[in-house]
């Protein structure tokens, strides 16, 4: 029992709770007063401690980092056709006379401020990608952190750059996305 031990239970506190939830059900050998320790610090229970622990042990469903898993290349699949809707219709767009062809076009670049954004706010979200990594960005990872070490795990600068910008690129298609559909049902 680590209780009394002050540098455990800090680290214990930096971990997220669906991670330590995740240890308690996967490991018997772990020490279990500490986690819920913690656990009951953030406002749980013993009991809904324990019926968490039995949901997760019961699920069928897989755990959370293989679902995030699915979803980056999900998401990283329906961006690519996005993109190259996006690609063809713009290219329509700017060989086109249509009448709304300048409010298309200055709504596109709207778009595109916007995409970016959101492609800023893809690059600094956090989740746990691994079972015992975090990541940072979506869905293109640009940084790690080894919940068991608590070490950072950033990749070269260029490399580190350009999933930035695969982001980034990202949330321009996904926002553009609308407005090129919007362009192609009234063409």
């Amino acid at each position: 029992m680590n209780i009394a031990d002050p540098k455990y239970l800090e680290y214990l506190r930096d971990l997220p709770s669906s991670y330590l939830l995740d240890l308690l059900s996967d490991n018997a050998d772990v020490d279990q007063e500490s986690f819920y320790w913690v656990l009951q610090e953030r406002g749980l229970s013993r009991e809904e401690i324990e019926r968490k622990l039995r949901r997760r042990r019961n699920s069928n469903w897989p755990r959370p980092y293989t679902l995030w898993k699915t979803f980056r290349w999900l998401t990283l699949f329906n961006a690519m056709i996005v993109t190259y809707f996006n690609i063809t219709g713009f290219s329509k767009l700017l060989h086109s006379d249509h009448t709304f062809k300048g409010a298309l076009l200055f709504l596109s670049v709207g778009c595109v401020l916007c995409g970016l954004f959101i492609g800023f706010k893809l690059t600094t979200y956090l989740y746990q990608g691994g079972k015992s990594l975090l990541f940072c960005g979506f869905p293109i990872p640009v940084g790690f952190v080894d919940l068991q070490t608590e070490a950072e795990i950033l990749p070269a600068k260029a490399l580190l750059i350009l999933r930035m910008a695969l982001n980034a690129l990202v949330g321009v298609s996904l926002a553009l996305f609308p407005l090129i559909f919007i362009y192609s049902m009234i063409d």
